[in-house]
Parts: C-alpha cells; structure tokens; sequence
C-alpha cells in the first residue's frame, strides 16, 4: 500500500493548486497526487487550438503538476475508482491502494451527453479536457469542411469563430449567445460581432437528431422545427457534469445537479474528506441556491479554502458563493460579466436597477487604438448594492470585469463607487471625468435619488 499524508484525486487546476498550497501550508507532510494520464490541457484554451491562434493541442499541453513536483509532491498516474472512507485508502483500478490522513477529491466534470438522436455517430465530437481525445478530434475535424456546433455558451460560441477562422464553413445551434452571463441587448451585440460569412447562427433552435448515411457517418443534424442542414462533422459543446460517479458510489453524501456535499471549508460529509472544483457543490452568492457553474478561477479559490484548513480551521472564508464571473473574446472585442444579469434577476424576483454607458477607451479619442468600452452595472434597487455588471471592448476589459468582480463579491454599492479612485492615463484607460464604471454608478445613484 502506498501511504501518504495529504492525498489529492485529481490533477486539473484545482487538484494542483491545491498541492502546493499544501505544501506551502505542511512543508513537512506528505502530499500525493493521483491523475491519469501525465498530460494536461489548459482547459479555456481548448477552442483556440482549433483556429489559428494554436497550432496545434500540444501547443496547449502542460506537463502535469510541474511546479507541485518542484515543491516535492508526488505525482502517481493511476485512476481512484473507489474510496473507503472508514479505512481511509482510496483504490487505484490496478489494485494500488493509497492511506491517507486527509483526502481532497478534485474529479473536475466531464461533457454532458445531450437528448439527441445518434449522438454515438461517427463524426460527433464532444469537448473533453482529455489530451488523447482532443488529439484525435483535431486530425478528424481538419478534415472537414462543414461543422455543426450545438451549444452557445462560451465553449460552443469561442470553437464556431476559431473554426471559422480556420476556413471552414460553420453552423452555431442553440439559443441567445451566453444568454447565462448577459442580458438580451449585449447577446444582440455578440451576434452582430461574431456573424459573418462562415459562421451562420440558427438561433432559438433545438437539435433533435444527427442524421447519418448507411455507414453511420454524420450527413447533417435536424431540428425539432423540422429543418435541416447539412454538414461534415458536428461538435457537442452543450455544456459539463460533475465527475461524481465514484464519490456516489463511495457514500458520498450528494447534492442537486449532481455535486458533492460541502459545506464553507470544502467539507464534506466524511471525516478528513474535502471536495474541490467542478465536483463539489457551488451555492449562488446572492441567493444561496445550489448553482451548476464550473470555473477554474471558483475552483481554485476553493482549492486554497481547503488546503489552508485541512488540519484546523486556519483562514475564516473571504468568499461566500460563485459570483459567476466570465470573459471572452469574440474577433477582437472582449465580452466579460460578473455576478448576475438583470434578466435573471427578475426571473428570480430580484429587485434591480441597471445603468449602461459607453465611453472612450482613451482620451483624447484621437488617441491611435481608440476603443470604445461599454459598461453596464446592476444593483439592488434599494441599497444600491452591485450583484452584476458586464463589459464590452478591447482586451483591456479582462482585466476591469475583474475589477468588478470584487466591487460584487465584496458587496460594495454604487454610492462606494462614486469614490472609486483610479489610475488614468491618456494611452491606457478612458478619462477620469467619464471612467465607465464610475459614470455607470453616478447614473444609478441619480436615479434612486430621483426615486
């Protein structure tokens, strides 16, 4: 049997921030992780290697747990299928069995398979963070030249432009782009910035069967309206489950959509056992409600949760809940939100108030680059506090929806905003007479005066 200290199963960004932050925290103990396979994917860099921005998937490889082994945490390639949690070994699928003092799972989520017809056909790809996988779907789709992508999220809407790029002729299935993250009138923008030439949208439609010829092979999808195309190849992003299987069968205790029971410290239901990631379970930061979000950025904050109170509750959590924060790139304009949209808001009886501008990025506008940035903050209608915001414009936007995110997380309200104080420059941001956020602020604190 081989005995270690702190065990980790799994070897994506939340397993393998967890080790070092372990290590960090325990330089003395023993910490292993178990990950099959000795590769990883960056896993939002996955669309971009098939457009033109990667050459290839190995251009998004990393080895696995490089910076964790430099510390001295042992990586073992093996996959855990079963934990027994009263002897405190987890079992590998060769028989190999792991002792452990502490136990973080971190199984991360694997693609959903959806309620269409023929979705095992041979020329239907799903997007998994598996290297082999996405290694063999590469060389498959490079031979295409007309690719249906069902689902508009982020990883549907970001592989339909890159393959576009790549030439090929491109069919996006699904309903309003990244209706989640943003309200109807930024999705409208979207459409008008990624629609062109390759890539034509069937919006609002629902994909029913993929059809095939007589050897199974993918000839066009049809949707429930009864229309259909034609295409070489179709691609599944239609979104993620947590990877659970074993935990259930372990007698983890589970929770809606599938998840881990956790509670604040990444807890679970067993003694000297915490879940971390796509696995565990997410709570909304407004409302509480067990939420199906999977991000690496929520995965590793939970990652330092756990790793920093495994022998002791050391750091009382700074965050309570997923704030929902994302960010994309369509051609060369950033789409960013953080927190929840108003349209959502409503749907779930929240009271709100929204303001929206549109400034400079620079100043003077005849600065060379100029681009336009677009801001829109949603607040409670009688505190003022922000619970969203979302953002349009150059790529310098990544990095204010971050802004943002803490101004929600940290529930700051619009009248805190009016003394945001900021650096500006004439070459880097817009001016400080009409910086976005703040002129979004004073327009919402306007209005609650008025009313």
């Amino acid at each position: 049997m081989a005995q270690t200290d702190i065990l980790i199963v799994g070897g994506g960004p939340a397993g393998m921030v967890a080790a070092a932050t372990s290590k960090q925290y325990y330089p003395d103990k023993k910490i292993t992780v178990v990950k099959k396979g000795e590769k990883s994917l960056v896993p939002c860099g996955i669309p971009y290697v098939f457009g033109t921005m990667l050459d290839s998937p190995e251009d998004d490889m990393i080895p696995c747990g490089a910076r964790a082994e430099k510390m001295g945490v042992e990586l073992m390639h093996d996959e855990i299928v079963e934990v027994d949690f009263d002897a405190k070994e987890a079992i590998g699928s060769d028989g190999i069995r792991y002792g452990y003092e502490k136990l973080i799972l971190a199984t991360g989520s694997v693609p959903k398979t959806p309620p269409i017809e023929n979705v095992d056909a041979e020329g239907v790809f799903y997007v998994p963070k598996d290297p082999d996988y996405i290694l063999r779907m590469y060389e498959k789709v490079q031979a295409m030249e007309t690719i249906a992508v069902i689902g508009t999220g982020f990883i549907g809407v970001e592989i339909a432009g890159e393959l576009a790029h790549r030439g090929k002729e491109v069919h996006l299935v699904g309903s309003r782009l990244l209706k989640h993250a943003f309200d109807p009138e930024l999705s409208d923008y979207m459409e008008e910035k990624m629609l062109h030439d390759r890539v034509r949208f069937h919006k609002d439609q629902r994909t029913t069967k993929i059809l095939v010829d007589n050897e199974g092979k993918v000839t066009g999808v049809e949707f429930k309206s009864g229309d259909r195309i034609e295409v070489d190849g179709v691609i599944l992003a239609t979104g993620y489950r947590p990877n659970t299987e074993m935990a259930r069968r372990s007698g983890l205790s589970m929770r809606q959509y599938d998840t881990i029971y956790v509670d604040e410290y990444m807890r679970t239901t067993k003694e000297d056992v915490f879940a971390i990631g796509d696995c565990a379970e997410k709570r909304h930061f407004l409302t509480k409600r067990t939420v199906p979000i999977m991000l690496a950025s929520t995965a590793t904050a939970e990652a330092r949760v756990a790793a920093a109170n495994l022998y002791k509750i050391n750091l009382v959590k700074s965050f309570s809940g997923t704030i929902d924060i994302f960010s994309t790139v369509i051609g060369d304009t950033c789409f960013a939100s953080a927190g929840i949209t108003e349209e959502d808001a409503a749907k779930q009886n929240i009271n709100t108030v929204s303001s929206s501008v549109i400034v400079d990025g620079k100043h003077p506008a005849k600065l060379p680059n100029n681009r336009q940035q677009a801001v829109r903050l949603v607040a409670m209608a009688h505190s003022g506090i922000v619970i969203g915001a979302q953002v349009i414009g150059g790529t310098d936007m990544g990095e204010m929806i971050n802004i943002l995110g803490v101004i929600i997380e940290k529930r700051m309200s619009v009248y805190d905003l009016l003394n945001l104080q900021v650096a500006t420059h004439p070459l880097l941001t817009s001016g400080p007479t009409s910086y976005p956020i703040v002129q979004a602020a004073q327009n919402l604190v306007v209005q609650h005066i008025r009313s």
